[in-house]
């Protein structure tokens, strides 16, 4: 068969040849039922683990293609090959092209007849060909715009805070007479607190404490680990998507793996990874509410407080990811092939970075979406709303808490029902080699049901229900079913096993659909899951903490550094694994060396942008929207708390601090520094 990816050399294309253009085109084989090679094609495009092998990518060298046409010479026109009716996409939508209409009238005739030419006479094949992206000296380097200043004096902003507040904080500490822990205390003069925000000793000790913690604190320590090896996993995960969609000398080594049973199992359980953080965020929302309430007036502006707080809390990585995304992001491709990977998400962003930051992004024009892997930003921040909401109810009729549970437990299970059946998808999300060539930007189980919030909602409300039975057994208002978490556990996990034995089948086979057996299977699969990751919380909090096994998951001063710098690892991770892909030469030949040196590089990087983000960004304007949110009273000290996880427990610190503005945190109340 063709090669699916083809490129000549840009830089022989390009270098001295002032009038030189390199072109990537798109090249759909025309059906032809009397080739055999037409036969095998279609035989090994046949199922969504396969790519389209009858889609080809050719970067082409203009130069070449003249030479090409001026040899054919009248027989050149026999060779191209008009548009045909094609069912499936092939190339990327129009607006993400810049000039491509100019491209196609100057260049598409040349590269038709060339490409034409080379399978014919090679392969007796035929074909249209489209172009989606042309290269000149004069594009090859785009001019610094408005948003790139912008970008770059930000950063010289944030970087002139730093110098000025640490200066300012060595002062004061020289000034002190506590020299040893002054960085690990607060001010109690707002000003000075103020003008020290950007200190950097300062944000590396937030980062560096052991905290003094609190019963519910120890309890959950765990999270910490967990929370680590879980991102590190779908760091693993997103590579391999990436080794689907860069282009490779060898990328049937990916085609084939996907096509092997065991393969497909494993894939099945690995996308609901993401899961297990939306139930650590509601079960952490529903500890800490539960707690700070107590013994409490009820007031509804918890409510509106905590929202405020949240989105705010989660803005500044977030917003100055964005401004590197529109702006100098796509100047770290290096080769050709990568023009979709880079340069279009920025196209993408700077159309649609509105939609990121209002959280409906999963939900509104999710196909091209900007930074795609935000989807989870937007669901958790939906089901924040929802749980804070029922939250606030349920301490206002506290009675009503066993009902709550068993209204939060079926609805749980009858959204992702009804998403499964309205959009005619399967049960299980299938292996596809198909979407993961443009990005999963058109993949219909994606876009319509994985990113969708209702499909993870059952794990969010298994969180909230476990926290709400966590809640009643340490107050010894109900003694501990450890047999039933057990019994639960065991069958969860039994029946994520079998969910995964049948994953073959939904990759092999076209199920009739909607169907409303397939509809009950996805939600029984996604109850497994919520189920099976409850369980095991509350299992873990209440083991034997001197047993080997939990002693090993309450973690060190490591674990605990990376969980709280997880919020920038997950944010960054995505856009500094497409830089690496995209500067991959496209001879790279794909093996296992190569897939442990991208994920390596990869989470080395991601860890030290996060580590340079929490000290000049995120800590600095925490500091600062806690001071804004305030209402003038006393600051608890800074770092007498502890560090869970900043995305699974930001939902939980925004009623922590938005309540301690008003001045209610009298007591017990909750820690502002959960992370």
């Amino acid at each position: 068969m063709p090669q699916l990816q083809l490129y000549d050399s840009i830089e022989q294309c390009l270098h001295n040849k002032p009038e030189g253009v390199f072109c990537v085109a798109k090249v759909v084989i025309k059906p032809d039922s009397r080739s055999e090679i037409w036969r095998l094609i279609k035989k090994y495009s046949k199922y969504r683990f396969q790519y389209n092998h009858d889609v080809l990518t050719r970067g082409v060298c203009l130069d070449r293609c003249k030479s090409v046409v001026e040899q054919l010479g009248s027989e050149a026109e026999r060779f191209y090959v008009p548009k045909f009716n094609v069912s499936k996409r092939y190339a990327i939508s129009d607006w993400l092209l810049p000039n491509v209409t100019q491209y196609r009238r100057a260049y598409g005739y040349l590269i038709n007849v060339c490409q034409n030419y080379d399978l014919r006479t090679r392969y007796k094949l035929s074909g249209y060909a489209e172009i989606e992206e042309c290269t000149t000296n004069e594009n090859l380097d785009r001019p610094m715009d408005t948003l790139d200043v912008c970008y770059t004096v930000l950063l010289a902003l944030l970087l002139l805070l730093a110098i000025s507040s640490q200066c300012y904080d060595s002062w004061l500490a020289r000034r002190s007479s506590d020299d040893a822990n002054y960085y690990r205390k607060s001010h109690k003069s707002r000003v000075a607190t103020l003008a020290t925000a950007f200190s950097l000793r300062r944000n590396w000790a937030r980062l560096t404490y052991k905290a003094s913690r609190c019963q519910y604190q120890q309890d959950l320590d765990f999270l910490d680990l967990v929370r680590v090896l879980t991102m590190s996993f779908i760091l693993l995960l997103h590579v391999f998507i990436g080794m689907a969609m860069f282009t490779a000398q060898n990328p049937l080594a990916m085609e084939q793996f996907s096509a092997h049973p065991l393969s497909q199992m494993l894939f099945s359980i690995a996308p609901f990874q993401v899961d297990m953080f939306f139930c650590v965020s509601g079960l952490l929302l529903t500890v800490q509410f539960l707690e700070h309430t107590e013994n409490k007036r009820f007031r509804i502006s918890i409510l509106w407080q905590g929202l405020i707080n949240r989105y705010l809390r989660s803005l500044p990585v977030y917003a100055v990811l964005m401004l590197f995304t529109v702006s100098r992001y796509d100047t770290y491709q290096t080769t050709p092939s990568a023009y979709k990977i880079m340069p279009k998400v920025r196209l993408i962003c700077r159309r649609k970075w509105w939609i990121n930051f209002l959280y409906i992004n999963n939900y509104y024009q999710p196909e091209e979406q900007c930074l795609i892997h935000t989807w989870y930003l937007a669901a958790d921040f939906q089901l924040f709303v929802i749980g804070l909401a029922v939250l606030t109810l349920l301490w206002r009729f506290p009675k009503a808490t066993f009902w709550t549970a068993v209204t939060l437990g079926v609805v749980g299970v009858v959204l992702p029902m009804i998403n499964t059946y309205l959009y005619a998808m399967d049960a299980m999300m299938p292996l596809t080699m198909k979407g993961n060539e443009y990005q999963l930007w058109y993949d219909e189980y994606f876009v319509k049901t994985y990113q969708a919030t209702e499909t993870h909602c059952c794990s969010y409300f298994c969180g909230m229900i476990a926290g709400l039975l966590y809640n009643k057994i340490t107050r010894k208002e109900l003694t501990l079913p450890l047999g039933t978490l057990k019994n639960v556990f065991t069958l969860a996990y039994i029946s994520i096993i079998v969910f995964a034995l049948q994953a073959p089948l939904y990759n092999m086979i076209q199920f009739s659909k909607p169907s409303l057996w397939m509809a009950i299977l996805s939600g029984v699969h996604k109850l497994s899951i919520g189920s099976f990751y409850a369980m095991a919380f509350l299992l873990l909090t209440f083991h034997d903490r001197t047993s080997a096994v939990r002693r090993w998951f309450s973690g060190n001063a490591l674990s605990r550094a990376m969980a709280r710098l997880g919020f920038g690892f997950y944010l960054v991770q995505m856009s500094v694994l497409k830089v690496v892909f995209g500067n991959y030469p496209e001879d790279t030949r794909i093996n296992v060396q190569l897939i442990v040196s991208t994920f390596c590089s990869t989470f080395i990087l991601s860890y030290s942008i996060a580590l340079i983000a929490f000290i000049f960004i995120e800590k600095p304007f925490d500091v600062l929207f806690k001071l804004l949110l305030s209402s003038g009273k006393p600051r608890r000290p800074e770092l007498e708390s502890t560090s869970v996880s900043k995305q699974s427990a930001i939902s939980s610190i925004s009623v922590i601090s938005s309540a301690k503005a008003n001045g209610n945190a009298e007591g017990n109340g909750l820690q502002e520094e959960v992370k």
